[in-house]
């Protein structure tokens, strides 16, 4: 079997850095299984929140999680997809209008108005990193996903706007770059989660992403393939532990490990007379506490930062819109009972997305809410890949999983 082009998807969290490696194969059509061949992780070294800190350390991280990857691969990749936190990220939204005349409209008219579509004004201090084409409009028909072959007067497309804070992306491109791997694209974090755990049918009758990460929680709307709307909020699975380490009094990194043994979302899902040893804040300062109490604190805070998300849905106008529900993904989404105290939060479908559809190979591997950005990157890279957009080249109109139309 001839061997295709392994692709890197890297995400470089705050709590984390996770590399998956996909294979693309000449030939591939858009619906195949994209198969998975390696996946790596490694603690997150020099970042604080989603910011680097300490270029060395971030260095290793990456190399650490690429390698194991490469190891389990069986081979070596060269360039890698990265995503940008979305704390670095605006939309805004743009419209493009070209005459057509009287005329069919042609792949040349379609590739005119996205570029009208994309040319504004990007302020000070940041760079565009996508331009999605969500829809087209012909002779003021809206809802038109490709108008190729219409006779027309008048063409105009619906352009979300993404930006990205310019310092932000220097610092994560000359991480990867200086870990050995060429950045090949920049991509909005919560963006390339979406391609891992939500369907196209979702997409289409109104979801809302809400992925759980260590210094922040994104919430990405869609609504007839659309995105709706984008937002960040400054609260995730750090800020739980923190909440452990201070209502039990131990350090934070004995937190973390409480909460990822025994964590549960939901105080009357444990057994109230169960008791687990702690360590103290000092050497010799080892004692036992309820596992009911972590519960506590942890169901406490989950519910806070999943009602402010629900008062983020609710400004934005998008909670009548929500057909599928939420998808709840992030390492702070893998808690038992997440989705039950969700769904009594958000009195909407809640489920957990986990990677899986669509990919083959060493799927189990990346059967995580933890391993999404970095699946969807690597999903993302495959789909440019096919589309031909590489750096230095012409970038072509790409399909990804059926939804997304990009240009550069």
């Amino acid at each position: 079997m001839i061997q295709g082009v392994g692709i890197a998807g890297v995400d470089i969290g705050s709590t984390k850095t996770c590399a998956v490696i996909a294979e693309f194969r000449s030939g591939r059509e858009p619906h195949e299984p994209l198969p998975i061949l390696g996946v790596g992780e490694a603690r997150a070294e020099g970042m604080r929140g989603s910011a680097v800190t300490n270029l060395e350390a971030a260095i290793g991280s990456v190399r650490e999680a690429v390698g194991q990857a490469e190891a389990m691969a069986g081979r070596e990749v060269e360039t890698a997809y990265v995503g940008v936190p979305s704390a670095y990220v605006e939309t805004s939204r743009s419209r493009g209008v070209v005459a057509v005349s009287g005329a069919e409209i042609t792949a040349a008219h379609v590739k005119r108005v996205q570029e009208v579509g994309r040319a504004v004004p990007v302020r000070p201090g940041f760079e565009l990193i996508h331009a999605l084409c969500q829809e087209y409009s012909v002779d003021g028909r809206a809802g038109i996903q490709d108008p190729v072959g219409m006779i027309a007067t008048r063409l105009e497309s619906d352009v979300c706007i993404v930006t990205a804070d310019s310092t932000a992306c220097r610092d994560l491109s000359k991480v990867v770059d200086r870990s050995g791997y060429r950045p090949e694209e920049l991509v909005m974090a919560p963006l390339a989660s979406s391609l891992a755990v939500i369907t196209d049918a979702e997409r289409e009758a109104g979801v809302a992403l809400v992925e759980i990460g260590g210094a922040g929680t994104d919430v990405l709307v869609y609504a007839g393939c659309r995105v709706l709307h984008a937002a960040t909020l400054p609260w995730g699975g750090s800020t739980v532990t923190r909440d452990i380490a201070r209502g039990l009094g131990v350090p934070e990194e004995e937190a973390g490990r409480l909460k990822q043994r025994f964590g549960n979302a939901r105080r009357s899902e444990v057994d109230a007379k169960e008791q687990l040893d702690v360590s103290g804040p000092s050497h010799g300062g080892g004692r036992r506490v309820s596992r009911e109490l972590l519960a506590h604190i942890i169901e406490q805070r989950l519910d806070e930062i999943l009602g402010l998300v629900y008062e983020e849905l609710e400004e934005a106008g998008a909670l009548d819109r929500l057909g599928a529900g939420i998808v709840l993904t992030g390492g702070g989404a893998a808690l038992p009972a997440t989705d039950d105290l969700a769904r009594s939060v958000f009195n909407l479908p809640v489920r957990i997305g986990i990677p899986g559809s669509g990919l083959t190979g060493a799927i189990e591997s990346v059967a995580a809410p933890s391993h999404a950005t970095a699946v969807g990157l690597a999903v993302y890279g495959a789909a440019q890949h096919r589309s031909g957009g590489f750096a230095g080249a012409t970038r072509a109109i790409a399909r990804v999983g059926g939804w997304l139309r990009e240009f550069f």
